[in-house]
């Protein structure tokens, strides 16, 4: 371990991920900026994932390994690397992606010269298994630059896209002041509007996040309840409502920074987005499911059939 601080944390959060997370680690070290500390958090891996860090830990002072003694979910993983970080800036790195070598240099730069930059990311390029550019799933955030924190906040919400804004580099100072991730699927959603809330965002296009598709990522989990475990470790027909925990979550986090920005202007947005008819049609079938998983299911069928008779 570095005895100064460095200036950049990376956490990697890491579950059986033999298959990319030598190539992950490795775009890691080629960075043009090299002030890090990369902090791997591997949530109790049965394949050679352990074996294949331990090469780096011996062979590179800045990364360090965490093993949990088990599985204790991916939020809770994410959030270990976060509690022992000692950088100024701190980056989540998944196990399946890479970063281009210039990605520290270039965000660092912009969120050392604008302090009030909450969030400085890359533009996003997508790659197949073999390492391939493909088109990135989903599409991307752009900067949210606007002077009105409640603005960003809703604009975050529904401009979020995939999400790949929680793979860029935070500011640190304001990052300890969020929620952080929370034990249900999507809350990166609601930390990505917090901290739009507490800053601006700048996407940097001279930098690239490589954001791998395969079968594997939890994205591609249909089953919402698996999906749940994933996240939090264990299987729950509550965590599995998705969307209603992001309801909740952007309620609470819209009166958390009365320093910021006023709670009624924050509530009073998110109201008139959360009630839209579209979202308490959600909320609704997520209920029927913590209620009757079989009622739930017949309600999605039935919605099903009418969009194929109007199609």
């Amino acid at each position: 371990m570095q005895d100064n601080q460095p200036i950049v944390t990376l956490g990697m959060p890491v579950y059986n991920g033999e298959n990319f997370i030598r190539e992950a680690i490795e775009s890691i070290l080629a960075q043009t900026f090299q002030d890090f500390e990369l902090i791997i958090t591997d949530n109790a891996s049965t394949d050679a994932t352990a074996a294949i860090v331990e090469e780096y830990v011996k062979a590179d002072p800045r990364v360090q390994y965490v093993h949990n003694g088990k599985n204790i979910g991916a939020a809770a993983n994410y959030n270990v690397s976060f509690n022992l970080a000692r950088g100024k800036y701190m980056k989540w790195c998944a196990h399946d992606d890479r970063i281009s070598p210039n990605f520290l240099e270039a965000c660092v730069k912009h969120l050392e010269s604008d302090p009030t930059l909450s969030l400085a990311f890359a533009s996003t390029t997508g790659i197949n298994t073999d390492g391939d550019l493909v088109d990135a799933e989903g599409h991307e955030t752009p900067s949210l630059m606007d002077p009105d924190p409640s603005k960003r906040f809703m604009d975050a919400i529904t401009l979020a896209g995939t999400c790949f804004p929680i793979f860029g580099l935070f500011r640190m100072s304001m990052l300890k002041t969020s929620t952080l991730h929370r034990p249900y699927y999507g809350s990166d959603r609601g930390l990505i509007a917090e901290m739009a809330a507490l800053g601006k965002y700048l996407r940097v296009d001279e930098a690239t996040f490589y954001n791998r598709e395969h079968m594997q990522r939890s994205i591609n989990i249909d089953d919402k309840v698996a999906r749940s475990k994933w996240q939090n470790g264990t299987s729950s027909r509550v965590a599995a409502a998705e969307h209603l925990n992001l309801a909740r979550h952007l309620f609470e986090i819209a009166g958390r920074h009365k320093n910021v920005v006023s709670p009624w202007k924050m509530r009073r947005k998110l109201s008139a987005h959360i009630f839209k008819p579209r979202q308490v049609g959600r909320y609704i079938m997520e209920l029927t499911g913590i209620i009757s998983p079989r009622a739930a299911q017949i309600l999605r069928s039935l919605g099903t059939k009418k969009q194929q008779s109007t199609a």
